[in-house]
C-alpha cells in the first residue's frame, strides 16, 4: 500500500478503510496527552532541552513539542478554543483557581486540580436556581481569538489531521458545578433538576461549537468532546437514565455538529461504557475514545466484533497496568495485539486509554509509539 498523508491516515481509519499503518494521536486531545514530569523524563530520555509547555492547565496537561511530535510521526494536531475575556476566573492562591463557570479547584504541590466548590455545591435542588445563575457567554470573543488563524495554518501548510478540542460535555460540566455525588443523586431523587441543568448546559455547549464551527467547521477533520459516563465495573448511573436525559441532550450537540462541518466527531468516555455504546452510535457518534480495555466488557475483541463496522475505536493501550508496569517488550508486544485486533478493515486510531501520568517510564512511551511505526501485517 502506498504510504499516505497523516490527514489521509486519520480520515481512512475513521472511514472504516485499511491504511499503510495505523494513525497515531500524542496529544490531540485533552485525553491523550501527558503530565509534566513524565513529559519532563521523556524529553532527557530523547535528548530534547525545548521548554515544557501547558496545554491544558487544570488538567495539568503538556502540549507535546513538535520535534517529539515527529519523532512519533504522529498523525494529529490539537485546535484549542481560546481564553475567555472577563468572567469569574481567578487564581486565587498558588494552588487554587475558579473558572469561568463558577467552580473552584484546588490540587496539591503535584497533582490533577480537583472541583472543591461550585455554583451548586450543597443546594437543594431548584431549578430555579439554574435559570437565576449568571451563565457564561458562549460569545465571548475571547473563545475565536485566532482560532480560524490557527486552523487555517494546521490545515493549508501542514497535511496533520486537524482535531477541535470542545473540551468537555453536559456531564462531566454538570458534576463540576453541581459537585459530583449530588449530580448521580439527583438524577435518580430529583430528575427533573438534573435535566434542566443537563439542558442548559447543552444549549450553552451548542452556541459555543456554532460559533467556533462557523469559522473552522471546513478546516477541520475531528471534532472531539469528552464526557465520562463509566466507572471500572458498571456505568456512573443507569443505561435508561442516559437514554432519558443525557441522549436527548447529546443527540442536539451531534446534530448541531454535522450540520457546519464534515468533520468526524469523536467521543471520550472512560470506564465501563459497554451499555450506551449502541445509543451512541445512534447519537452520530464516529469514533470511540479511550477504550479503558481492564474496565468491564470493554475488551478490544469483544467491541471490535459487535461494534466495529460502525464505529472507530481510539485508544486501547493500558496505562492502568501495560505501559506503568510491564517490559518495554510487552508493551511491544501488547500494542501489536491491540492493532491487530482493532485495525482490521480500519477503524483504529492508536493512543493511550487516559493521559500518560506519574508511573509511566519512558522507555515504555518510546515503545509503545515505536512498536506501531514499524507495525508490519
Amino acid at each position: 500500500m502506498a504510504q499516505m498523508t497523516h490527514r489521509e491516515r486519520v480520515l481512512a481509519a475513521l472511514n472504516h478503510q485499511e491504511t499503510d499503518r495505523p494513525p497515531v494521536d500524542f496529544g490531540g486531545t485533552l485525553a491523550t496527552s501527558i503530565v509534566p514530569y513524565t513529559y519532563d523524563r521523556l524529553k532527557k530520555h530523547l535528548g530534547e532541552d525545548h521548554e515544557t509547555v501547558m496545554g491544558w492547565k487544570r488538567q495539568q496537561l503538556v502540549f507535546p513539542h513538535e520535534s517529539i511530535l515527529k519523532r512519533f510521526d504522529v498523525d494529529t494536531r490539537p485546535l484549542k478554543l481560546g481564553d475567555y475575556v472577563g468572567g469569574k476566573a481567578r487564581q486565587l492562591s498558588a494552588h487554587t483557581m475558579v473558572d469561568n463557570w463558577g467552580t473552584t479547584w484546588n490540587k496539591e504541590a503535584t497533582g490533577h486540580y480537583m472541583a472543591v466548590a461550585g455554583p451548586f455545591f450543597d443546594t437543594e435542588p431548584d431549578t430555579g436556581l439554574i435559570e437565576a445563575f449568571h451563565w457564561l457567554n458562549p460569545d465571548n470573543p475571547g473563545f475565536y481569538q485566532g482560532l480560524k488563524e490557527r486552523a487555517e495554518a494546521l490545515h493549508n501548510n501542514t497535511d496533520y489531521a486537524v482535531i477541535l478540542d470542545m473540551g468537555i460535555g453536559i456531564v462531566t460540566r454538570a458534576q463540576f458545578v453541581r459537585g459530583f455525588m449530588d449530580f448521580l443523586l439527583d438524577m435518580t431523587n430529583t430528575p427533573e433538576f438534573a435535566e434542566a441543568l443537563l439542558n442548559r448546559l447543552g444549549d450553552i455547549w451548542i452556541k459555543i461549537a456554532r460559533n467556533a464551527l462557523k469559522r473552522v467547521g471546513h478546516l477541520v477533520d475531528v471534532v472531539f468532546w469528552g464526557d465520562d459516563y463509566g466507572m471500572q465495573q458498571a456505568p456512573m448511573f443507569r443505561p435508561q437514565q442516559f437514554s432519558d436525559y443525557v441522549k436527548p441532550v447529546n443527540q442536539q450537540m451531534v446534530a448541531a455538529v454535522k450540520e457546519l462541518t464534515d468533520a468526524k466527531l469523536l467521543q471520550h468516555s472512560c470506564g465501563c461504557v459497554y451499555p450506551m455504546i449502541e445509543e451512541m452510535i445512534e447519537m452520530g457518534i464516529d469514533a470511540l475514545n479511550p477504550i479503558q480495555v481492564l474496565a468491564k466488557n470493554m475488551q478490544p475483541k469483544k467491541l471490535k466484533a459487535e461494534f466495529g463496522d460502525r464505529l472507530a475505536f481510539w485508544g486501547a493501550i493500558d496505562t492502568q497496568d501495560v505501559l506503568p508496569f510491564k517490559t518495554p517488550e510487552e508493551v511491544r508486544e501488547n500494542v501489536r495485539q491491540i492493532i491487530e485486533t482493532l485495525s482490521v478493515n480500519g477503524g483504529y486510531v492508536l493512543a493511550t486509554t487516559h493521559n500518560l501520568q506519574d508511573d509511566v517510564p519512558p522507555e515504555n512511551i518510546v515503545a509503545m509509539f515505536d512498536a506501531c511505526l514499524t507495525y508490519n501485517k
